[in-house]
């Protein structure tokens, strides 16, 4: 067999390395793209995943505006609230004030008198048609526990079938009551039970005939007459 020339195989050895040289670029570049392709499915499911987190972000930013306006319209709505609120209080307070001051006027204009003293520190009277309307306003000067309790009496003078006369006034009474004709004057009258003032108001009947002129009002305590106080009674209109 003839001996293979020293030039051919170098020439074959050199083949060979050029040959495994290139199976190992290949490999690498086949690693290499391997490599990458992964890379790139992985930046895609992060890219997916940001964007899934982006939207989520977005959504509870817009769910947190909506929250604020709504808190910064009850907060309005309170402000508002507030101050009309604090008006009135102020309103109220002024005009409680000057109640006061003027309550303070009156008690000095009208003192209450010696200690455990009934008052009448008001009294009108008009004639509305067949009846007597009439508005009190009783005060006792007492620190005592123990409410007053006596008697409001409206004695009325005038004149009847053209004589002087004097009755004792009573409220109206209902169809088909009976009235007695002799009242007396010692116990007939309206109940008084208070502690300080008392308000009273309401109509007297005027009997048929009768033309009032004057009507005393007497705080009776028991049959003692405690005050008293005189008006003229002005015609109807």
């Amino acid at each position: 067999m003839p001996a293979v020339p020293p030039t051919t195989q170098r020439n074959t050895y050199v083949l060979i390395m050029l040959a495994l040289v290139a199976g190992l670029v290949v490999g690498a570049a086949s690693v290499h793209l391997w490599v990458a392709s992964q890379a790139m499915r992985a930046n895609d499911a992060t890219q997916e995943s940001l964007a899934v987190l982006l939207t989520e972000t977005r959504a509870e930013l817009f769910q947190t505006h909506a929250r604020i306006d709504a808190l910064q319209g009850q907060l309005t709505v309170e402000e508002s609230t507030r101050k009309g609120l604090e008006a009135s209080l102020q309103q109220a307070q002024a005009e409680l004030g000057l109640a006061r001051d003027q309550v303070a006027f009156f008690d000095q204009l009208l003192p209450p008198g010696p200690a455990g003293s009934v008052s009448i520190r008001a009294l009108d009277i008009e004639q509305r048609g067949p009846n007597l309307h009439y508005r009190v306003l009783l005060m006792r000067n007492s620190a005592e526990e123990l409410p007053f309790k006596g008697l409001m009496q409206f004695v009325a003078k005038g004149s009847r079938q053209g004589k002087a006369v004097k009755i004792v006034l009573q409220a109206p009474q209902l169809p088909g009551n009976l009235v007695t004709a002799n009242v007396d004057p010692l116990t007939s009258g309206f109940e008084l039970n208070f502690d300080q003032f008392q308000r009273s108001g309401g109509l007297l009947s005027i009997p048929d005939g009768f033309l009032p002129q004057t009507i005393t009002l007497n705080v009776l305590e028991g049959t003692r007459v405690r005050v008293s106080r005189t008006v003229n009674v002005s015609a109807a209109e």
